[in-house]
């Protein structure tokens, strides 16, 4: 007997990413995104610039950041 359950995930949609980083009282310097197919992980590094006037960026392949 197979049972699915709906509902549960590891993951967060944009929408819930979004909603949990407006509680930030202050944003990073720089958030960057590094999780994602490259078409969603783009769309989501926008919403942070468009939505939430963060700098955001999506890491590529190989980069190296100086935090």
């Amino acid at each position: 007997r197979v049972e699915t359950i709906d509902g549960f995930s590891a993951h967060a949609d944009r929408g819930e990413i979004l909603a949990w980083l407006r509680n930030f009282k202050r944003p990073p310097r720089h958030t960057w995104v590094v999780h994602g197919e490259p078409p969603a992980a783009a769309a989501l590094a926008a919403a942070l610039r468009d939505e939430l006037r963060w700098e955001a960026d999506v890491a590529t392949d190989g980069e190296s950041v100086k935090l």
